[in-house]
């Protein structure tokens, strides 16, 4: 990382709280409020909490004024913010101030205009999802108030939507026109997901029960958010939450994190305990110990948590190695000052 400031930004709806060194200052989320924010901050590298959410907006600013932006996972600040227990309460100044300090001791990673491109195109198909299964909904209410039997079962076909579009009824007929301009939309933004997901990434479908999709929304969820195996399946849910005391030792069930990544792995175990020789091994290791069907099946997503953060380590580590070969070809006089190099890159 460069010895430059860096500052924290706690992201809010309508303000952006900033802090670096010892000064604080909040802006409005406008265009203006950006220009402000940049000049006031000067040179520096910025930390975002939201970078993907109510941030995404001065991400995006601050990338195109070639500034150096970087995600902070929420639940990272809050662990700095009860570490340092000097800010009372829960508080924008604490939020922004407790990222400022801590930002530079991370290997963060980069926020890119095609990652944020990605996060929209995910988004906006869930989006047309939900109103998909709205209109299913609808459709199949409609024929169980009338008594009739509807005939399809699978409304999202071709055949289904035929069936629909020449039906003489006119409210189901346009609904059956809605649904099929919404599979195009959805058709187009899955194309489109595929086409901005890096190739490196890919790397995750070849594991039992991960299509591109799956492999993307993985990829927008936790790029430059998680440093280590641990925080990793913390964040999507996986890992046990212990609730001992005394002599008696409990773990339970992690109801926070990432609910989508939750799902994701949820998922996969079962697609794994059924379908992949490997997975499949573990889970019955898991039933023979004397674990139920439901723990054996957490523990199994727990090792695909270590799974999938090794291939994006592994990403990670080939980007390293890609920059400095890069830096070693612009100064070929440097090549004795490899290690130190190599060591300011991982610092």
């Amino acid at each position: 990382m460069e010895n430059t400031n860096w500052v924290g930004v706690d992201t809010h709806k309508e303000t952006l709280a900033c802090y670096t060194g010892n000064k604080f200052k909040e802006f409005s989320t406008t265009t203006l409020g950006f220009k402000k924010a940049l000049e006031w901050a000067g040179n520096a590298n910025w930390a975002i909490e939201g970078a993907y959410c109510f941030g995404k907006a001065f991400a995006s600013f601050l990338m195109k004024n070639n500034c150096k932006v970087y995600e902070i996972n929420p639940y990272i600040t809050k662990s700095w913010r009860c570490a340092l227990s000097a800010n009372g309460n829960k508080n924008d100044y604490g939020d922004a101030k407790v990222i400022s300090i801590f930002s530079k001791s991370l290997k963060l990673e980069e926020i890119s205009l095609k990652t944020v491109k990605l996060k929209e195109r995910i988004t906006a198909r869930d989006l047309l999802v939900k109103e998909r299964t709205k209109l299913i909904n609808s459709i199949k209410m409609l024929y169980f108030t009338r008594g009739e039997h509807l005939v399809v079962n699978n409304l999202t076909t071709k055949k289904a939507i035929n069936y629909l579009k020449n039906n003489d009824d006119i409210i189901i007929s346009n609904f059956g026109i809605l649904i099929e301009n919404l599979n195009n939309s959805i058709k187009t933004l899955e194309q489109e997901i595929n086409n901005l997901l890096p190739e490196k990434i890919l790397k995750l479908t070849e594991i039992c029960g991960i299509e591109k999709l799956t492999a993307a929304i993985i990829y927008t969820e936790t790029k430059g958010k998680l440093s280590t195996k641990a925080s990793f399946a913390n964040y999507c849910a996986t890992a046990p939450i212990e609730k001992s005391s005394g002599k008696m030792s409990k773990h339970c069930v992690n109801r926070r994190g990432n609910r989508k990544l939750n799902s994701i792995f949820f998922r996969l175990s079962i697609c794994q305990a059924r379908y992949d020789e490997r997975g499949k091994a573990y889970y019955d290791k898991k039933l023979r110990e004397g674990k139920s069907p439901r723990h054996a099946r957490k523990c199994l997503a727990r090792q695909l948590c270590n799974i999938v953060f090794d291939f994006e380590q592994h990403d990670t580590n080939e980007n390293l190695q890609e920059k400095i070969q890069q830096i070693l070809l612009q100064h070929p006089e440097r090549l004795k000052d490899f290690y130190k190099i190599a060591k300011a890159l991982v610092d």
